[in-house]
């Protein structure tokens, strides 16, 4: 913003002042709570996007995204501005029971819900359930189930994955340190299983190009008794990949079923491991089809929600103590297209006792101010 009115200033030969930190954030929340009361407009082919964010503090933050089917554009990603913010609210718990009133009084302004895009997680997929709406799985959480089910008790990735930890923790302050593990992500390694595929592939690539005495082909060397199972672990997460490419930019239809297919044979059938992955994503995706027979393409992924909740805790690591706020509105920012009229209608139509009130009906006291209370209580 402040490299935004320097440039105001020099081409229109004004001098504007530049606002302050605590301005913006005002702007921010003003829009974002436009785009949060903005009416919704009644349709027969709305599609929701739901997810739930990971505790913070002692509230999670629930939010909805709508999109109608008719205007996704199936030859790129979705993209903020494609999208309605329907809700945002935080909650100690989020039962099946309360999303599902959620979930009831958005059917009723929105006109008809064709079905509900979400994780797998489990009071959001019950309240789908509850509704007798469909649940498309996002792809990206149902691969992910696919190859937890292949090798998390696979004794060869345990010992993998565990030696890699033990010398990423070993090297990691020592004069070989370039040559270390990315570190894994526990809670979500088989989101992330290029972490494991990609640094081994190289490592091996690379291990002899090293002096046999040296301390780097040294503390490399144990990696060859694991060469076939990295193998197999770089051939399905290229597959992975490629599969995901499909169905985010293309949608999930007879036709992209076939590339996957594709895809999939390229996999060494022999394998039981991946002759497993094969049958169990081709059975998922006929399946989800067979649900929406009307529908001719399938929007099957809730990474645009999962970005939006990654941004917000990005603005939340400033000061990770303060838990959830009414920041949580730029998640409604978020899908605002900043036309001059949507950000007039912000600034001008939303006002701060409206930030107030929906503060406190959807966020309630904040982790910093029981915090402040209670310091300040105790402190005399």
């Amino acid at each position: 913003m402040a490299k935004l009115i320097v440039i105001l200033n020099f081409y229109l030969e004004i001098e504007l002042g530049q606002p302050s930190y605590g301005t913006i954030l005002v702007w921010v929340k003003k829009v974002g709570l436009f785009s949060v009361l903005k009416p919704i407009e009644k349709a027969d082919d709305w599609i929701l996007i739901i997810d739930e964010s990971i505790a913070i503090g002692h509230e999670r933050l629930l939010v909805i995204y709508g999109v109608r089917e008719s205007q996704i554009k199936f030859d790129r990603a979705l993209q903020y501005t494609d999208l309605t913010t329907f809700f945002i609210k935080s909650g100690s718990q989020w039962t099946s029971e309360i999303i599902k009133k959620e979930l009831d009084k958005i059917l009723n302004s929105c006109g008809n819900i064709k079905y509900i895009v979400a994780d797998g997680g489990n009071a959001i997929c019950k309240s789908i359930k509850l509704m007798d709406s469909v649940h498309v799985y996002d792809i990206t959480h149902k691969i992910a189930w696919f190859l937890k089910e292949m090798y998390e008790k696979d004794e060869i990735f345990k010992k993998y994955s565990k030696g890699m930890s033990q010398m990423r923790f070993k090297f990691v302050c020592s004069d070989i340190s370039h040559i270390i593990p990315t570190k894994q992500r526990t809670d979500s390694r088989f989101m992330n299983m290029d972490v494991l595929s990609d640094w081994g592939m190289k490592a091996l690539s690379c291990k002899d190009s090293f002096d046999k005495s040296s301390k780097e082909y040294q503390n490399l060397k144990w990696l060859r008794k694991y060469k076939n199972f990295i193998s197999e672990l770089n051939s399905i997460n290229n597959a992975v990949n490629q599969i995901k490419t499909v169905l985010k930019t293309k949608g999930l239809s007879n036709k992209t079923i076939k590339e996957v297919a594709e895809i999939l044979m390229e996999l060494n059938m022999n394998n039981e491991r991946l002759r497993y992955f094969y049958e169990g994503i081709t059975k998922y995706l006929k399946e989800t089809i067979e649900q929406l027979p009307q529908v001719e393409k399938i929007l099957c992924t809730s990474d645009i929600i999962e970005s939006s909740f990654g941004k917000y805790k990005n603005y939340l690591n400033q000061n990770p103590s303060i838990g959830i706020t009414n920041l949580s509105l730029c998640m409604g920012t978020f899908t605002n297209s900043l036309e001059a009229e949507q950000l007039k209608g912000g600034l001008e139509s939303i006002k701060m006792s409206d930030l107030e009130k929906w503060s406190k009906e959807n966020i309630g006291e904040t982790n910093l101010s029981k915090r402040k209370r209670v310091l300040r209580k105790n402190g005399g």
